[in-house]
């Protein structure tokens, strides 16, 4: 979580009387959350995002890390979070979660990274495994945060007492898993929280199964959330005794004035937190003091704009949102749903305009990681539905919505984690264990082809920001823009592409083997382009539509049902 003059200034008033944004900033046509959506669809093979928008593939699961005997990087990528070193935009540390079903393939990787100004790409020159070693391991690292002070905060998803899972193998009086985590970038390891000189988890957060994490401005307030089926998934407020130092604090857990579907506020009810034993039974003193659960809370952040805190609910497919009354309160208000489903409607739909036209799109389920840029626009990974990335403008309202659709995701992944560099320009995202049967290769910005199929960290970034305009072998670049669609395609295939002059170019057609099966002449003009490309006698499958001409070379992939 990035955090802004503005957001500081939200947190200071602590009397948390902001209201939501009621108008959309007007954005720089540079800015990277300024797009046109994506169509939305079905998951594809590949990575679909608008076309004034690159990637670049950074690390896939079973590479091998700098040290050969630290072995390769471990499988399903979760919580991607970047930290800066000396607020740096282009160079810095990028955490990546790996969500395991068990201690051995449950991690944490820590990438050394940097941007070139003169190739406009990312190198990363060191690939490290966190050392959980002196706190007994970590289990199922789901989501997580950073913090105001640039350490990386991991969160434990389970907490396994299961017969043949040791609870407490070392003996220290707290069971060994499903805490929060402190790492520090720099050396990948595990923060000292007592200054005892070894290192510690963080007790007194509380053991729940954690889903996420968010440090206001002010370096003490923490808001979290438990992903805990329709039983025990609860929000909860953390304030530590010092800023910066998370390891003594007071535990709150929230309870509404009311049912969800009508309350406007709640109460912040202290959570017992100063023993071992207590710490240990978060979610049974929880439940027993009356705390309302949402249905798995998979993520919570503030919004930079109102100061607001914002939450999802997996299982209805909810983004809530409320006020705070600050460190020193003990109430909530203006509680209410954001976007998404509610109580009176669970299957709702909004309208996406994907530039050559509009089509209502459900909202589905299993809304998941929340990420705020600093405008307000607030970014929804899904883990449920279609599997989308939206966004959702800060002047959005359910009356009047204003939800455009980032990127349709390869088949079988979900995306997850999110952060933004500093200066915005860049976007760090994971994609969590698409489908290994994927073999649709597709151009990245470093020119490398990148098959979805296991889980893959990128950066996204605007074209002309990330990527020099790559030459192709025979001194050919890129055009501008072009866009295909529908994708998927029935008959015919629409081809928008924006060129420089005019100019003859030949259409071509390729399997997946490399074969051509359909090619045509055509005269570009300088200006927008709108093409016809008839694929109706084409078999199903993945295709790649390549637009030659004498100066560039442009390829678009698509898929023909």
């Amino acid at each position: 979580m990035r955090q802004t003059p503005t957001l500081l200034l939200a947190a200071l008033l602590g009397g948390g009387q902001a209201l939501a944004q009621t108008t959309c900033p007007t954005l720089p046509n540079d800015y990277i959350s300024q797009f046109t959506s994506v169509m939305p669809s079905t998951q594809p093979q590949d990575l679909r995002i608008p076309s004034t928008h690159t990637f670049q593939m950074l690390v896939q699961g079973g590479n091998a890390y700098s040290t050969p005997a630290d072995g390769n990087v471990k499988e399903a990528f979760d919580f991607t979070g970047y930290v800066p070193i000396d607020a740096s935009s282009t160079n810095g540390y990028l955490s990546i979660n790996h969500e395991g079903s068990s201690a051995a393939t449950s991690g944490v990787s820590m990438l050394n990274l940097n941007f070139n100004a003169a190739t406009r790409l990312w190198n990363v020159t060191a690939k490290n495994p966190v050392n959980f070693g002196p706190v007994v391991g970590t289990y199922n690292n789901c989501s997580g945060g950073v913090t105001p002070w640039n350490t990386i905060i991991t969160c434990e998803e389970n907490t396994p007492t299961a017969a043949g899972q040791v609870t407490d193998s070392n003996g220290d009086g707290y069971f060994d898993f499903g805490w929060n985590v402190e790492i520090n970038p720099a050396t990948h390891s595990v923060r000292d929280q007592n200054g005892d000189g070894t290192p510690d988890k963080i007790w007194r957060m509380g053991r729940m199964k954690h889903e996420n994490v968010v440090v206001a401005a002010d370096n003490r307030t923490v808001y979290e959330g438990a992903d805990d089926g329709a039983v025990n998934s609860f929000v909860y407020k953390y304030v530590a005794n010092t800023a910066g130092q998370l390891a003594n604090g007071t535990l709150y857990v929230l309870q509404l004035n009311g049912p969800i579907a009508t309350a406007t506020g709640g109460t912040w009810i202290p959570v017992p937190n100063s023993t071992p034993a207590e710490c240990n039974n978060t979610t049974v003193a929880a439940l027993a003091l009356g705390a309302t659960s949402f249905n798995g809370v998979e993520d919570v952040d503030i919004n930079p704009l109102t100061g607001q805190i914002y939450f999802t609910a997996k299982g209805p497919g909810t983004t809530y949102r409320f006020t705070d009354s600050g460190t020193t309160g003990t109430t909530i208000s203006n509680f209410g749903v954001f976007v998404g489903n509610s109580p009176g409607v669970t299957n709702r739909t909004y309208a996406i305009n994907y530039g050559s036209g509009t089509i209502m799109e459900p909202w589905g389920t299993g809304n998941d990681n929340l990420t705020f840029d600093s405008q307000g626009n607030l970014y929804i990974l899904q883990d449920g539905g279609r599997n989308h990335v939206w966004l959702v403008r800060p002047c959005h309202t359910q009356a009047n919505p204003a939800v455009e659709l980032f990127a349709v995701t390869p088949a079988g992944c979900e995306p997850t984690g999110m952060t933004l560099s500093p200066d915005e320009k860049f976007m760090f995202i994971s994609i969590q264990a698409p489908d290994p049967a994927n073999t649709l290769a597709t151009t990245d910005a470093a020119g490398q082809p990148v098959v979805f199929n296991k889980s893959t960290t990128i950066v996204i970034a605007r074209k002309g920001v990330l990527g020099v305009p790559l030459a192709t072998k025979n001194g050919q670049k890129e055009v501008a823009k072009a866009d295909v669609y529908p994708n998927p395609v029935g008959a015919e295939l629409n081809l928008q592409l924006t060129h420089g002059q005019k100019e003859a170019a030949t259409l071509q057609v390729f399997n997946t083997v490399g074969a051509r099966v359909w090619e045509q002449s055509a005269v570009l003009n300088q200006g927008e382009n709108n093409l016809k490309v008839p694929v109706s006698k084409l078999r199903s499958g993945h295709y790649n539509l390549v637009i030659k001409t004498a100066t560039t070379s442009t390829t678009r992939p698509f898929l023909k049902q």
